[in-house]
């Protein structure tokens, strides 16, 4: 909804006495609620003013998102390390706190506005094009503007980095350090959740009657309803936990340094931009980062190691100015080279979700609600933290689909959003944090003016398709070169479990469960696409190409694997190949994409990260 432009009392001095004390008093309660959100007192106060040129740290960690929060947590628990966060980015808005206003934060100031390049196969109903790159910039990172699904995705994807070369990284060793990170809510008596750690996560399950249609209709299907993940038997529907505490998202920055902020050796600087890694290029050793803080420039040194966690875009990008990566393409752009790594930036892999099924609904698909509901919501989320703007309706509904039947593991993933009749806010947010073309837009939007809709996009969850990112010049604050190549792999085998995975929808919109709520798949607008005949196989794989875009998973771009290995850019314990005490520990290290969402196991590997740097620094006494 569009909030007033300004308030002004339309009938002043028509409540007096105690009617007036109470219409104060309503109007105070909401105000100190308001306060509550976006508040920079739930982190660490901002350390940067105090910082020095010339400052020394035992630890510097680069990036307070999913993996940074975490392992800096993880190594200010001893109290003889001090620890320094540098965040790019300033303190999460009131926006971002809010589950339902999800969509809100991107092409804001808190996004990197990144834009991948325009290609010929992919993203062409986008405006200008290409595809949105939606990244957080503040603390918390992209656990701060994304859809707070916490997935874990399954055994067989951790099973397989160590059957790539990845020691410590199976399933059994990692399972246990998802576990130290959580604290699961509403969900007694699953034993798949830690109930210890600093990541809340909650159960919670919408009652839209739509959402029990979709899950009964996959059971039509052959897909049962899951309770609680289960990593070791993937298939099926499930409503998964949301990184939420009480009503409010809980960024990883909010839970692993908010809630450590009285740690004196935790130090958090926020609007510190790092602009280079320091390496003594003789000892191709890590020595400090070079950080601008408002409008000073300074060096800071790291007397054990820095630690990188910038993020999948962000990562590459400061190795590569650092003089790390691909020796060519440095030297071309005037870099001085200290460590060739030809993987910096190389094995780009993301999750391609497919936005163009589209489908109305009679009213009973939805609640019944009134023209007051949206203030009515507004007024119990302000009081109470409850109430439809504390969830994000039936968007945590997940399916897990294998479209071949050839084995237990899925190879799509489903995703749903309930559009409820005449919402002035969810489809223009949505459409407009995507990027669609305005005449992709203005069609759904005449549907949804009267009656529900139902959007199920689908992703590919283990992509052919590799992707890479460049520099555009030695300049850090210059946006690198984003080449996801979506749908370029040979075989096309994306493209066709794409189409694969429509086709499942359309039989589920076809099943018992579904039809009682008279479903119309909507035909988009899509200039393009009208060669072809409409729901012929020519006529989607046209669709996928233009009306799929990314669902901010990029991973790999530092990959993990090893040392002989010519793609590697860390090792097994995420060291930078070639280069001394200096690691990565985001998602960049992942050697393939999860099969789910990307938040929890990125901040598996920050967990895992800081139990590997506290133990070899326990051990070791000699510092820089």
């Amino acid at each position: 909804m569009e909030p007033p432009v300004g308030l002004m009392d339309s009938c002043p001095n028509n409540l007096e006495g105690f009617s007036g004390h109470l219409f104060l008093t309503l109007i105070n309660t909401l105000a100190a609620m308001k306060c509550s959100l976006g508040s920079p007192n739930q982190y660490s106060e901002d350390f940067g003013p105090n910082i020095m040129d010339g400052d020394a740290f035992d630890f510097i960690v680069v990036g307070a998102g999913s993996g940074g929060s975490v392992v800096a947590n993880k190594l200010s628990e001893n109290k003889d390390w001090n620890v320094l966060v540098l965040e790019a980015g300033g303190y999460p808005s009131a926006t971002s706190d809010i589950p339902a206003l999800l969509f809100s934060v991107i092409d804001s100031k808190e996004d990197w506005r990144f834009e991948g390049e325009q290609e010929k196969g992919s993203c062409l109903g986008f405006k200008n094009e290409r595809c949105k790159w939606p990244r957080g910039k503040f603390l918390g990172g992209c656990s701060s503007i994304n859809a707070m699904l916490y997935v874990k995705g399954n055994e067989r994807d951790y099973d397989k980095w160590y059957e790539m070369g990845n020691e410590g990284w199976s399933w059994e060793d990692v399972k246990q350090h998802f576990k130290d990170n959580e604290n699961i809510q509403n969900l007694e008596s699953s034993k798949d959740y830690g109930r210890n750690g600093y990541q809340t996560i909650t159960y919670y399950s919408s009652d839209e009657p739509v959402k029990e249609s979709v899950k009964a209709a996959g059971t039509e299907l052959g897909y049962r309803s899951l309770l609680e993940e289960q990593p070791q038997d993937p298939l099926g529907y499930i409503d998964v936990p949301l990184t939420v505490e009480n009503g409010v998202r809980m960024n990883a920055a909010k839970a692993f340094l908010g809630k450590a902020k009285d740690r004196k050796n935790l130090l958090v600087a926020v609007n510190a931009m790092a602009e280079r890694i320091l390496i003594d290029k003789a000892t191709k050793t890590a020595k400090g980062v070079q950080v601008r803080i408002g409008d000073r420039v300074v060096k800071v040194y790291a007397k054990k190691e820095v630690i990188l966690s910038a993020g999948s875009t962000n990562s590459p990008h400061l190795l590569m100015v650092s003089g790390v990566g691909p020796e060519a393409h440095l030297q071309a752009q005037g870099i001085d080279v200290i460590q060739d790594l030809p993987g910096v930036g190389q094995n780009l892999q993301d999750h391609l979700n497919f936005f163009g099924f589209f489908v109305k609904l009679d009213h009973n698909a939805e609640k019944p609600h009134s023209p007051l509901s949206n203030l009515d919501a507004v007024y119990e989320y302000f009081t109470r933290r409850t109430g439809a703007m504390a969830g994000i309706s039936i968007t945590n509904l997940i399916g897990f689909i294998n479209t071949k039947n050839d084995s237990k593991y899925p190879d799509v993933q489903l995703h749903h959003m309930l559009l409820r009749s005449a919402d002035p806010y969810l489809l223009p947010a949505f459409s407009k944090a995507v990027g669609f073309k305005d005449e992709s837009v203005e069609k759904r939007l005449m549907v949804n003016a009267n009656n529900p809709a139902l959007i199920i996009t689908s992703l590919i969850l283990n992509p052919k398709s590799k992707g890479n990112l460049e520099l555009r010049s030695k300049d850090i604050y210059e946006a690198p070169v984003i080449r996801p190549k979506y749908l370029t792999d040979p075989e096309e085998h994306d493209l066709n479990t794409h189409l694969e995975a429509i086709r499942y929808c359309q039989a589920l919109l076809r099943t018992a469960s579904m039809s009682k709520h008279n479903p119309e798949l909507v035909h988009d607008v899509i200039p393009a696409c009208d060669q072809f005949p409409y729901d012929s196989d020519e006529y989607w794989k046209c669709a996928i190409r233009h009306m799929s875009g990314t669902l901010y998973h990029p991973v790999g771009t530092c990959k993990m694997g090893p040392k002989d290995e010519s793609t590697a850019v860390v090792d097994s314990k995420l060291r930078v190949i070639g280069v001394n005490r200096l690691r990565v520990a985001d998602a960049s290290v992942m050697p393939t994409v999860t099969s789910g969402n990307t938040n929890a196991p990125t901040m598996m590997i920050g967990r895992k990260a800081g139990v590997m740097i506290a133990g070899y620094w326990s051990k070791v006494k000699d510092e820089l």
